[in-house]
């Protein structure tokens, strides 16, 4: 019979009778006196009340491959401190014909008499969780009372000491006064940005020696600043909090849930100006929520900068596109590539017909088909780079999961990793997933004929059509010269 060992710690500071040792040590006893095989141990060193552990997600794997007959633990609680979780667990191993035993015998999966048990003791360790979490946000909350700021970042401008917030005594409080002063000229929040990373200001991310920091400042930065009252004076704490012990997602609370201790510390900005950016900021809110949304332009998502790679942004006043680095943080990073909207739509079009007049040519189909295949080749090294791109993002939120665990960086810096992670991986997802729509209409040598067909149809009209361009154009490159490079999903390249 092959055992497999689960051993947990909440931290690494837990006393002898807890730790990682002692419960091996135990598990070992069991294993010779039962005179059964070891198959392995699997080890966290974090809380029982999430399932985003990588010891119990690997014993969930292995269970799952029926990899061995026995799971052991000191006890329940080892195993989890979640209901839900435990019985996740219990269903597993009973539909695969493995024993959960815990070596405190109040488990055993093939005791009658202590099955019915095992609903009991996972409640009273989950309620257990919940009445030290509620402890602990009460403590939270009376610190927070005193003034005492809990953060592990104190805002940009400012230093931490002593748990007081202190006006820091270098550039940073000056660009913090700058924000607020073009944001009342009417400076837009990136066009603030784009500023600020014009003249080399280092972000917050940089000051406060963040891993994987934004060289770039970016507008949402911004509107943070603008929108935080610890810049007045006043310490504002406990304006988010988790659901449950067993749910770490985040909710905000109601203003009227909130600590404020005023006039905790010296203020940057003025209770004045403060005031006036607030109701600027909402405002546009309100302008913002009336308004339509912006039509989503012909070129948009098809036309990138050729230096920089960045999708190209429409421009009314240019009437075309330049490109989005350029747009956003101006000549710092890119130039602007202009091209107008027209001029791309007369190129396209005079491709399209020639490609109409050389419909009848007796090597089109040939050619038509060697296309469709470069094309499928291209997209399938788009999905291989979009997914070795998903595995990076996971190892980051790995490694950043155990420093976490070894307390190399604190819990708000982990959750802002996780979300800044999590935020890019939706977006590789969205990218991986319209990919695989992609090789699904994989075009094939059988409707070259419809394909003729399509382009006859199309060039009845004397228009270019986003349905045009979707069914035939896969990008477009940008010089700074204005010259273009189309990427024809099945024609010849006709504009180089």
């Amino acid at each position: 019979m092959r055992v497999a060992g689960y051993i947990r710690v909440s931290t690494n500071k837990e006393g002898q009778k807890e730790s990682p040792e002692n419960q091996k040590a135990m598990i070992l006893d069991f294993i010779t006196e039962g005179n059964f095989d070891l198959y392995d141990f699997y080890t966290d060193v974090q809380t029982g009340t999430t399932d985003k552990r990588d010891g119990l997600k690997r014993l969930i794997h292995d269970a799952e491959n029926k990899a061995f007959d026995i799971i052991v633990a000191k006890e329940l609680s080892r195993l989890g401190r979640n209901v839900e979780l435990l019985y996740q667990l219990k269903r597993i191993a009973e539909t695969k014909g493995i024993r959960l035993i815990t070596l405190d015998n109040k488990v055993d999966t093939q005791d009658f008499t202590k099955q019915v048990m095992f609903g009991l003791y996972a409640w009273i360790y989950e309620n257990e969780s919940q009445r030290s979490s509620d402890r602990i946000k009460a403590v939270y909350r009376t610190k927070y009372k005193s003034g005492k700021f809990m953060g592990s970042i104190p805002p940009y401008g400012y230093s931490l000491q002593k748990g007081k917030l202190v006006i820091k005594t270098d550039y940073t409080v000056e660009v913090v006064r700058d924000i607020f002063d073009k944001y009342l000229q009417g400076w837009g929040h990136d066009k603030i940005a784009s500023y600020l990373t014009e003249k080399d200001i280092p972000t917050p991310s940089r000051v406060a020696g963040k891993n994987n920091s934004s060289l770039y400042w970016q507008g949402s930065s911004i509107k943070t600043i603008l929108q935080n009252p610890h810049y007045v004076g006043n310490l504002v704490q406990g304006r988010e909090t988790s659901l449950n012990v067993t749910n770490k997602a985040r909710k905000a609370n109601s203003p009227k849930d909130w600590i404020v201790v005023t006039d905790t510390h010296q203020p940057i900005i003025s209770k004045e100006i403060f005031e006036q950016v607030q109701n600027l900021l909402a405002s546009k809110a309100r302008r913002g929520r009336g308004k339509t949304k912006a039509p989503k332009h012909l070129f948009t998502n098809i036309t990138y900068c050729s230096d920089c790679g960045k999708g190209m942004w429409y421009r009314a006043n240019r009437k075309g596109y330049i490109c989005g680095n350029y747009a956003k943080y101006g000549n710092k990073i890119c130039t602007s590539h202009a091209i107008k909207e027209q001029c791309l739509i007369e190129i396209i079009l005079a491709d399209l017909r020639e490609m109409y007049d050389s419909l009848d040519h007796p090597n089109l189909e040939e050619h038509i088909t060697s296309k469709i295949q470069a094309s499928k080749n291209s997209t399938e090294k788009k999905l291989s780079y979009i997914n070795n791109q998903i595995e990076n993002q996971m190892k980051i939120k790995r490694n950043a999961l155990q420093k976490f665990v070894i307390e190399d960086i604190s819990k708000e810096d982990y959750d802002e990793l996780v979300v800044m992670v999590q935020d890019k991986l939706t977006q590789l997802e969205g990218e991986r997933l319209n990919i695989r729509k992609k090789m699904a209409e994989n075009l094939s040598r059988d409707n070259v004929s419809a394909i003729k067909e399509q382009l006859k149809q199309f060039l009845n009209f004397n228009t270019l059509t986003t349905e045009m361009l979707l069914r035939f154009v896969e990008k477009i490159d940008v010089f700074e010269n204005k010259n273009i490079k189309i990427h024809y999903k099945f024609a010849p390249i006709k504009k180089p």
